[in-house]
């Protein structure tokens, strides 16, 4: 089976559960909007902020370690063991961190949520190596499906939480119920990870997999404060109430990242490992998959665009309407960075970790500098300068210096880059001064645009969709 075939059979698998999962959390956000308040929400994003940070750790890229190694059973053990232990040392160090937290926000009601936050981490630890070894052996429909039961269950009882007056416990009960039943579902089907392991085991698989480890923590920890340094301004400086507006605006930028980015990562990552050792074209495929993401991410991020009142009163009402101002720069967003981040399965792979930490540096310092100076004016000025600096700056030096630098793939630069980069900016103009027509304008010469370059992609896509 060809690599396009073999990718996108896995990626419809895998994607038609994560779409049903995200489709019953966004349907449940329905709900759970009229049954609590944009307090209840900024609360726990108060919260989140923080241990949101500290579960960056918890993976530490032990899964794309093992999904690049050749080692086996033996090595997975090491790690799962390795993954408990940094859980536990997680859910302590959240537990220390909760007080100066709440110090730091003046707000002690963050002290006891934030303490059941923290055992989260102990339970989520158990599914990380077993999901990346599930996701290493192409088992991506039972990924999938463990995925779903878990959502559905979650969900469902937040839902019932919300209805009874539980306020913003309901939002930490649905995480808790998610954890365990994915974890009880990993535990019944690979049982031979958690057979007793000897810390001589756990130390040499370490070593094994310390080098990616590292390179990715490192990552990992300016890019979250790159992405969430606005979530930490607004909670201290703007209150609960406009966090909740802000991280409902934010929540539209991340869902279409989550649901395009993490389906195509969680399959690009062990396809791409496959199609390397076979000799394949990596940076033909590549461009392949990001037109066909561009495809995928345009319907939404042409609604966040054009018509973001009309979809904030459909789905939450006239409470969250402040949100319909934030919208159209975090749908900008989503034309670009869904596709930029899918440049770390890509690093890995071309074992460039160190190349991602000096992006992930340099891409921090731009966006953190935007974010900082638009929190003097307002909260629609922190998502203006945001963008800005995305677009003008991080994409920029990121196409620069990893694919003409680093990779030397330099044939879909000016083809492919140049023109997205030129089009969001004057998109970005039109929102800024509010120029409707402009922004329409730029949005069909995208469609025609993204069309023109996908003529070829969306005949072999609908082809290989039909073998199936």
């Amino acid at each position: 089976m060809s690599f396009k075939k073999n990718f996108f059979k896995n990626l419809l698998v895998s994607g038609g559960y994560n779409y049903l999962s995200q489709l019953v959390t966004f349907v449940a956000s329905f709900i759970t909007s009229r049954l609590l308040t944009p307090n209840d929400f900024g609360l726990i994003g108060l919260i989140a902020v923080f241990s949101g940070f500290i579960t960056i750790f918890s993976d530490s890229g032990l899964s794309m370690a093992i999904i690049r190694s050749d080692y086996r059973q033996t090595y997975y053990r090491g790690l799962n063991f390795l993954s408990l232990l940094i859980g536990t040392l997680l859910c302590v160090t959240m537990i220390v961190l909760i007080y100066p937290i709440s110090f730091f926000y003046t707000n002690r009601e963050l002290i006891l949520p934030g303490i059941a936050i923290a055992f989260l981490f102990i339970i989520k630890s158990l599914s990380v190596v077993p999901m990346a070894v599930l996701q290493k052996e192409l088992r991506f429909g039972f990924v999938g499906r463990i995925l779903l039961i878990s959502t559905l269950i979650g969900t469902f009882s937040s839902i019932i939480m919300a209805y009874g007056g539980f306020k913003y416990w309901s939002l930490i009960w649905s995480q808790y119920i998610t954890a365990i039943v994915s974890s009880f579902i990993l535990y019944k089907s690979t049982p031979g990870l958690y057979t007793k392991t000897r810390i001589a085991v756990i130390k040499k698989s370490f070593l094994f997999a310390r080098t990616l480890i590292s390179s990715l923590m490192g990552f990992n920890v300016v890019n979250y404060w790159a992405r969430n340094a606005d979530n930490l301004i607004v909670g201290k400086y703007y209150g609960t109430a406009d966090l909740g507006i802000y991280n409902r605006a934010y929540m539209m930028l991340m869902m279409p990242l989550n649901l395009i980015t993490g389906i195509f990562s969680s399959v690009l990552l062990p396809s791409f490992v496959k199609h390397k050792r076979e000799g394949g074209d990596i940076e033909s495929e590549y461009y392949f998959i990001l037109k066909v993401i561009s495809l995928v991410n345009f319907p939404v991020s042409v609604i966040l665009l054009l018509f973001p009142q009309k979809l904030v009163l459909l789905l939450w009402g006239q409470s969250w309407i402040s949100v319909a101002n934030l919208l159209p720069y975090f749908g900008l967003l989503v034309l670009t960075q869904t596709l930029t981040s899918t440049l770390g399965n890509l690093l890995v792979l071309q074992k460039e970790e160190k190349t991602l930490i000096i992006t992930g540096w340099v891409s921090s310092i731009f966006m953190v500098a935007g974010i900082i100076i638009g929190s003097f004016f307002s909260l629609w000025f922190i998502a203006a300068l945001y963008t800005l600096a995305y677009l003008l700056l991080v994409l920029p030096f990121s196409i620069t210096y990893v694919f003409f630098i680093k990779l030397k793939f330099v044939k879909g630069i000016v083809e492919f880059w140049v023109p997205r980069i030129s089009l969001s900016l004057i998109m970005w103009f039109a929102i800024y001064k509010d120029i409707y027509n402009l922004l329409f304008i730029a949005v069909i010469i995208w469609v025609i645009m993204m069309l023109w370059e996908a003529r070829l992609s969306i005949g072999k896509v609908i082809t290989y969709v039909k073998s199936f």
